[in-house]
């Protein structure tokens, strides 16, 4: 990612999660510039995906 699109559209290169997945590396950067509702989102699903490891963990 080059330095004008991280200034053009606010992203917080400082501020990122990296993994990799099937052998293919992925980045997430995140805005400077909050949002709530897709927080939420991300929040909700984080928590749905733990309770369905959790579940799946202990047979309910």
């Amino acid at each position: 990612m080059n330095e004008n699109y991280i200034n053009e559209n606010n992203i917080d290169s400082e501020h990122r999660i990296e993994s990799v997945i099937n052998d293919c590396k992925v980045t997430i950067y995140f805005s400077k510039n909050r949002n709530n509702h897709v927080e939420r989102n991300i929040l909700e699903n984080l928590l749905d995906t733990f309770e369905n490891r959790m579940n799946a963990q202990i047979g309910c």
